[in-house]
């Protein structure tokens, strides 16, 4: 009876424990924050409260070999020296957490250096989650990530002399944040610099092969070629797999299958597109930047549903509007398409294709002046009639894709004042609404998941 009294008072000490440590490990940013010295004689002064309620002896034994652990702060070990892994072990260590952080190659931040060609875009000045995050989960669930942190928190924490540092400009024609200095190398070395004034260990040429849980609820890192690594919260931040050249190789998803987690196949984003080009011929070379780029996609399939009555109906789904591509640039590449604005919307046509389910289309206005425009350019017959559809067409466009499309259009040698109407409306197609003719993504680029672009971990495995 004085056991099993004993044992459910130090169960009850133990689940007090529980929302003591979460407390120290919550990363709350803002004027509401505690310091470490506060975190820990709050919960120095719960452990007193509860031994001093243990009427057995056995029970304040086990309470007193429990504070010694209590006092110790939480080890917190990040797998991974990218930009999410340093900004966790950032907030990590302000959190009173003592933090390692694992990784494999010889610096961190690579891609931090490769980002904005070299300069570092350290954020978008402005957030719109249908339209820069892709993915086909929730919006609503994407959007509860982004809450716990705004843009304009993280551009603080960038800024403030008393944080990372760092000044930032915003570029007008991109809409970017980027260092004053436009060098990517200052923001990877303020995050790093950061972290070693706040004691945080960095250890590189560190690959983590696997990870076990061990009895007492604790990590155990499984490192090649060197001894394990115990931590108390591990932290998985190893990328997608992009670039495998700077790690980014799938390492993460794999030690996360190995640990019973939930994976959805990956598909390329941001990829170039393979296709031929206007009329067959090779135009590799060819830059636009005023293109306007939409994707069509494919109206769902009817669902079945039943009545009232128990009969089943066909309910019919409303077709999703357009996709507007939201930047202008295109490049005709040695094998199809690329760009900022393929690259815009690549994931959707990937994705179907992935799935062999039917393609959406992706549709182009080479010049971005619409429809409307070229009807009057075409219509003008006092200044133009007399000329050849060619001849327009490239004061407008460079000269290989204009000689491409109206070849296309079979109106190499026709001038515009003997254009029939049929005629007409298909150059206008040509010119303002060219269906892409696609057939595959030309490199791995990027990767999206099926729910977020975050590797391949199930966003239904978290909670937040």
């Amino acid at each position: 009876g004085l056991l099993s009294t004993a044992n459910a008072e130090f169960g009850a000490f133990r689940a007090m424990m529980i929302v003591a440590n979460a407390s120290v490990l919550h990363f709350c940013r803002g004027s509401t924050r505690l310091s470490n010295a506060s975190r820990r004689t709050r919960l120095v002064l719960s452990i007193s409260r509860t031994r001093t309620v243990c009427s057995s002896s056995t029970a304040r034994s086990k309470v007193d070999g429990e504070l010694t652990g209590a006092l110790r702060a939480p080890a917190v070990t990040i797998l991974g020296g990218g930009a999410a892994g340093l900004t966790a072990a950032w907030f990590a260590a302000e959190a009173g957490a003592n933090v390692t952080v694992l990784e494999r190659t010889r610096e961190a931040g690579k891609k931090i250096l490769m980002s904005g060609g070299s300069r570092s875009n350290v954020l978008p000045g402005e957030m719109h989650i249908e339209r820069d995050y892709f993915t086909d989960g929730t919006e609503a669930q994407l959007r509860g990530v982004f809450r716990t942190w705004s843009l304009s928190s993280c551009r603080h924490w960038l800024e403030s002399p008393e944080e990372v540092g760092i000044e930032l400009a915003l570029e007008e024609e991109t809409n970017k944040w980027f260092p004053k200095s436009n060098s990517a190398k200052e923001v990877r070395d303020r995050l790093v610099q950061g972290l070693l004034a706040r004691g945080v260990l960095i250890r590189y040429n560190t690959s983590v092969e696997g990870l076990e849980q061990t009895e007492d609820n604790r990590w155990r890192c499984k490192l090649e070629g060197q001894e394990d690594h115990v931590t108390d919260r591990l932290v998985v931040a190893t990328g997608g797999l992009s670039f495998p050249a700077v790690g980014t190789d799938g390492t993460g998803h794999r030690i996360l299958e190995k640990s019973g987690h939930s994976l959805v196949p990956t598909y390329p984003a941001l990829t170039p597109l393979t296709g031929p080009h206007p009329n067959g011929d090779q135009l590799a070379g060819v830059s636009l930047y005023g293109v306007q780029m939409r994707c069509v996609l494919p109206k769902p399939p009817q669902e079945e549903g039943g009545d009232a009555g128990g009969e089943k109906k066909k309910r019919k789904r409303q077709r999703k509007k357009p996709v507007e591509a939201e930047r202008t640039g295109l490049l005709l590449t040695h094998k199809g398409y690329s760009g900022p604005s393929v690259l815009d919307l690549s994931h959707h046509a990937v994705m179907a294709m992935e799935r062999r389910a039917e393609r959406p289309r992706l549709l182009v206005d080479w010049s971005g002046d619409g429809r409307e425009v070229w009807e009057q350019r075409l219509n003008d017959r006092d200044t133009q009639g007399k000329g050849l559809v060619g001849t327009l067409v490239k004061k407008h466009l460079p000269n290989r894709l204009a000689e491409a499309l109206v070849a296309e259009a079979s109106l190499s040698e026709r001038r515009l004042s003997e254009l029939r109407k049929d005629e007409r409306r298909n150059l206008l197609s040509l010119l303002t609404e060219y269906e892409l003719s696609y057939q595959g993504a030309a490199r791995r680029l990027d990767y999206c998941t099926g729910n977020y672009c975050t590797g391949n971990y199930c966003m239904s495995d978290a909670t937040f």
